[in-house]
Order: structure tokens, then C-alpha cells, then sequence
């Protein structure tokens, strides 16, 4: 079945999703205390000259465990999302779907993420807009008995 653009845009915006969310979460997952204090000290100093370097790590920490489950909301609502567009032809529940997930994306990031939220609320959008696509029905020819 042929894809429409708005469950293109969200498809690519669950692939920068994927790269950028689930890129951070399983790099600091990965990262020791003294890995972190080493590369985080020079970027961020005056972070580290109020806090201690074990404060600073954990929040980090915390924020890989929002990226990670604000990737798992977001494949969810975008699965939903194009299966009310496939299916059932659902526009404006899947536009709504669409919407929940540019905002989970907005706010599991702390607005990190916009430019991946505007790629969900473009799709919403062209699922308002856009008209459906008729139905090709194939009717049954009748039979002469």
C-alpha cells in the first residue's frame, strides 16, 4: 500500500528520534562517573563549580532515562498513528495522534527536540488539510443464472 506523506513524516521523525534520543540515552548509559567528569568539566565549567561531579553525572543520567522513554512513547503513538491512516483512514484521530506525539517529543526533551516535534505537528497538520483518498471498491458482477 502506497505511503502518504504525513506517515512519511513520521516515520523520519522517529528515525532522527531513534538517532538523536536513543543516541544520548544509550551513550550516557554507557559513560562512567570519570568518562563523563573528564569530557562534561571542560564544556560545561560552571555547572561542575556548584555541584560535584557524582550530582551532575546522575542528572545526566536521569536525563538519558527521559530521552529513552520519550523514544518508546514516540514509536508507540507514530505505530497508532499510521495505523488509523493505513487501515481505517482516520484522519483526524491520526492527526490527534500526530499531535500527542509532537508534544510527548516536546516535553520528554525539555524542548530539546523541537525540530523532530515540528516533523509530527507538520504531519497533523497535513492530516487536516489534505482531503482522503477515495477507495477503489470493487463491485461484484452479477452472475446470469
Amino acid at each position: 500500500m502506497k505511503q502518504s506523506i504525513e506517515q512519511w513524516l513520521g516515520w523520519i521523525g522517529v528515525g532522527l528520534s531513534v538517532v538523536f534520543l536513543g543516541g544520548f540515552t544509550l551513550v550516557v548509559n554507557q559513560m562512567t562517573i570519570d568518562q563523563f567528569s573528564e569530557l562534561f568539566t571542560e564544556i560545561f565549567p560552571s555547572v561542575f563549580s556548584k555541584m560535584t561531579d557524582e550530582d551532575a553525572f546522575m542528572q545526566f543520567k536521569t536525563l538519558g532515562a527521559w530521552f529513552g522513554f520519550t523514544l518508546l512513547l514516540l514509536i508507540v503513538l507514530i505505530v497508532v498513528a499510521n495505523f488509523l491512516l493505513t487501515y481505517r483512514n482516520y484522519r483526524k484521530t491520526a492527526a490527534g495522534v500526530f499531535v500527542l506525539a509532537g508534544m510527548a517529543c516536546l516535553i520528554g526533551t525539555q524542548y530539546l527536540g523541537f525540530p523532530i516535534a515540528f516533523l509530527f505537528f507538520a504531519a497533523a497538520a497535513l492530516c487536516v488539510i489534505r482531503k482522503p483518498k477515495p477507495r477503489h471498491i470493487i463491485q461484484k458482477k452479477e452472475c446470469l443464472n
